[in-house]
Protein backbone atom coordinates (compact mmCIF):
# COMPACT_ATOMS: atom_id res chain seq x y z
CA UNK A 1 0.00 0.00 0.00
CA UNK A 2 1.41 3.17 -1.00
CA UNK A 3 1.77 6.22 1.50
CA UNK A 4 -1.17 8.92 1.48
CA UNK A 5 1.05 11.60 0.30
CA UNK A 6 2.54 9.55 -2.57
CA UNK A 7 -1.04 9.41 -3.75
CA UNK A 8 -1.68 13.13 -3.28
CA UNK A 9 1.46 13.94 -5.20
CA UNK A 10 0.58 11.23 -8.28
CA UNK A 11 -3.20 12.75 -8.04
CA UNK A 12 -1.85 16.46 -8.52
CA UNK A 13 0.53 15.33 -11.66
CA UNK A 14 -2.37 13.86 -12.80
CA UNK A 15 -4.84 16.48 -12.77
CA UNK A 16 -2.91 19.86 -12.84
CA UNK A 17 -3.94 21.00 -15.47
CA UNK A 18 -7.61 20.70 -14.49
CA UNK A 19 -6.70 22.69 -11.18
CA UNK A 20 -4.93 25.66 -13.06
CA UNK A 21 -8.15 25.84 -15.34
CA UNK A 22 -10.02 25.96 -11.98
CA UNK A 23 -7.96 29.04 -11.13
CA UNK A 24 -8.23 30.71 -14.19
CA UNK A 25 -12.01 30.74 -14.26
CA UNK A 26 -12.59 31.64 -10.83
CA UNK A 27 -10.09 34.71 -11.64
CA UNK A 28 -12.02 35.61 -14.86
CA UNK A 29 -15.44 35.09 -13.12
CA UNK A 30 -14.11 37.59 -10.57
CA UNK A 31 -13.16 40.17 -12.35
CA UNK A 32 -16.30 39.67 -14.61
CA UNK A 33 -18.43 40.24 -11.75
CA UNK A 34 -16.63 43.04 -10.67
CA UNK A 35 -16.78 44.80 -14.22
CA UNK A 36 -20.16 43.87 -15.10
CA UNK A 37 -21.79 45.60 -11.40
CA UNK A 38 -22.02 49.11 -11.24
CA UNK A 39 -21.47 49.68 -7.21
CA UNK A 40 -18.59 49.55 -5.26
CA UNK A 41 -20.38 47.11 -2.52
CA UNK A 42 -20.06 44.12 -4.08
CA UNK A 43 -16.83 44.79 -5.83
CA UNK A 44 -15.19 44.89 -2.16
CA UNK A 45 -17.24 41.37 -1.56
CA UNK A 46 -15.03 39.90 -4.11
CA UNK A 47 -11.69 42.30 -3.97
CA UNK A 48 -10.07 39.56 -1.55
CA UNK A 49 -10.58 37.14 -3.89
CA UNK A 50 -9.13 38.87 -6.90
CA UNK A 51 -6.22 40.26 -4.67
CA UNK A 52 -5.09 36.76 -3.80
CA UNK A 53 -5.20 35.65 -7.24
CA UNK A 54 -3.75 38.24 -8.43
CA UNK A 55 -0.86 38.29 -6.17
CA UNK A 56 -0.08 34.76 -5.16
CA UNK A 57 -1.51 32.87 -8.17
CA UNK A 58 -0.95 34.99 -10.88
CA UNK A 59 2.49 35.92 -9.06
CA UNK A 60 2.01 39.58 -9.68
CA UNK A 61 4.58 41.01 -7.60
CA UNK A 62 2.22 44.18 -6.64
CA UNK A 63 -0.70 42.75 -6.79
CA UNK A 64 -4.35 44.97 -7.75
CA UNK A 65 -5.19 48.58 -6.12
CA UNK A 66 -7.29 48.86 -3.98
CA UNK A 67 -11.08 50.38 -5.06
CA UNK A 68 -11.82 53.46 -3.48
CA UNK A 69 -14.18 53.36 -0.95
CA UNK A 70 -18.00 54.45 -1.83
CA UNK A 71 -19.00 57.61 -1.07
Amino acid sequence: MEPESTNIMTWLIENWKMILDIVAYACLTASAIVKATPTLKDDNIVLPIIKFIGRWIAFDKYGPTDRPKEA
